[in-house]
């Protein structure tokens, strides 16, 4: 008998892990063993499969991927489609990359941390994007987020959309201010086979245009918002938390909630970029500042029954339906963990690519001192960049305790046991030092605000839970909850 894998998959190998089945519908790479993959192999329409010759372990997951609609039975001279076939790539296995295609703006935002307002990091040719997309091809990356700048101001915008879809990579998140947002748009995404989820920037109702430096905006992002709902795309938002703003927090997070917004991360920013612009100093608030704001504001958005999914920088992570809230700055890790646990797991198989070619591992990081230790691909290979064991993937790949060991502080830390060192990106904005702790993570810790924090939002979150029980999902093993409309007022 002769089995064939679905259309929807692809064979792939990387020089890292070469066993990988993506599906191509999902935009999801699987990893599977070696023996079954040898198995999925053999399903191409040419090789018979008896199976009685095979393992006890083999005939299971021949049945299992035939449950799971991985492959079915072949047709008579049907055979594996030349894109379907193994192939493998030059580099590490990398999930996603997050690429600004431009370093410029139609807006003038006090708060740009790569001071696109003055087109600080320039903006690469079309021949460099074209280029940049054949690497990005080449090292086998199906997933991309587009960034600027704003990346909708390109005049080639659409061209460079083609780019991707013909090389079968997937536009994850278009991250825009929203001011070119349109129907033709949004129309010509679909005609190309993308359909990317969107995410804005909001800074606070009636505050919003303050921060961006242009009147109109806010308009301008909340009719975008509404339209790429309309078409069914799904949206998330950023907030920036400043003095001028903090007290809208409540009212924006309910606005953007009954927009149909589906996520949002507020917090305040670094001083990089325009933010250390001596004009905005006024703006800046203090780690101390930030985590008052959330300490009044967590306990209200539980009044209000959890709207939206919210990250609230490190110190509150929530989405509706969940048993119980999280603080991410704590991360428990003990000695063993430390040793193979990736200091930041998005790192780990995802990186940056600046529109002047630097490659990070996080957009964050563009903008500071520390990145001139950064490789361009402008000069160096993509593949080379990210292979495994350079000094690029060895940096994206640090350990729990690679941070702990070489920054000294975190070994005689008494929060050692619920703290991995924090962001990366906040340790070199900090101290210019990629192994160093991550100076808001120390202050959360050190001056109680884990335990302050708990005793506000706990009244409020066991009060929530009363009225909004959690109802599991449906599925075997599934953790996640939902809220739904029958079960929360």
């Amino acid at each position: 008998m002769t089995y064939i894998l679905e259309n929807r998959f692809r064979l792939r190998g990387w020089k890292n892990r070469l066993g990988g089945l993506y599906d191509s519908e999902a935009g999801k790479v699987f990893f599977i063993d070696k023996e079954r993959y040898l198995l999925l192999m053999k399903c191409d329409g040419a090789h018979d499969i008896d199976p009685e010759s095979l393992t006890e372990k083999q005939r299971k997951a021949l049945d299992d991927a035939v449950k799971e609609g991985v492959i079915r039975e072949a047709k008579f001279l049907e055979f594996l489609s030349p894109v379907q076939e193994y192939k493998s790539y030059p580099a590490a296995y990398k999930h996603s990359v997050h690429w600004s295609i431009t370093g410029a703006c139609n807006l003038k935002c006090r708060h740009c941390f790569m001071s696109a307002p003055h087109a600080k990091h320039g903006a690469p040719t079309h021949e460099q994007i074209i280029k940049i997309a054949d690497s990005i091809a080449e090292c086998g990356i199906f997933d991309v987020g587009i960034t600027g700048g704003e990346p909708l101001i390109r005049d080639d915008f659409l061209d460079i959309v083609s780019a991707l879809s013909d090389r079968g990579i997937k536009i994850s998140t278009l991250y825009t201010n929203g001011w070119l947002v349109d129907e033709k748009l949004l129309d010509e995404l679909e005609k190309r086979g993308q359909r990317p989820a969107f995410q804005f920037s909001h800074d606070g109702v009636g505050t919003h245009d303050f921060l961006r430096g242009v009147p109109g905006a806010e308009e301008r992002t909340i009719n975008a918002i509404k339209l790429v709902k309309a078409h069914g795309l799904p949206v998330s938002v950023s907030i920036c938390v400043h003095r001028n703003n903090a007290d809208k927090l409540r009212e924006t997070v309910n606005m953007l909630a009954e927009l149909g917004v589906s996520s949002i991360k507020a917090g305040s920013m670094m001083e990089l970029g325009e933010w250390a612009e001596p004009e905005v100093e006024a703006l800046h608030l203090t780690k101390q500042e930030e985590l008052e704001i959330f300490e009044k504001y967590i306990p209200q958005y539980f009044e209000d029954n959890a709207p939206i999914s919210i990250m609230l920088s490190g110190a509150f992570i929530y989405s509706p339906g969940d048993e119980e809230w999280h603080i991410f700055y704590r991360r428990e890790c003990d000695s063993e963990q430390e040793k193979t646990s990736p200091s930041c797991g998005v790192l780990k198989e995802n990186f940056y690519i600046g529109a002047d070619g630097m490659v990070a591992p996080c957009m964050g990081m563009c903008d500071c001192e520390y990145a001139s230790n950064f490789p361009n691909l402008l000069s160096t290979p993509l593949y080379e960049i990210i292979s495994p064991d350079s000094d690029f993937d060895k940096l994206c790949r640090t350990t729990v305790a690679e941070v702990r060991d070489k920054s000294g502080k975190c070994r005689d830390c008494k929060f050692i046991d619920r703290c991995t060192g924090g962001c990366r990106n906040g340790a070199i904005a900090h101290s210019n030092n990629y192994y160093a702790p991550d100076e808001d993570n120390c202050f959360f810790f050190e001056n109680g605000w884990e335990e302050r924090l708990t005793a506000a939002v706990r009244p409020a979150f066991e009060e929530y839970i009363k009225r909004c029980p959690p109802k599991k999902r449906e599925g075997a093993g599934k953790k996640e909850t939902e809220i739904t409309p029958d079960n929360c007022p």
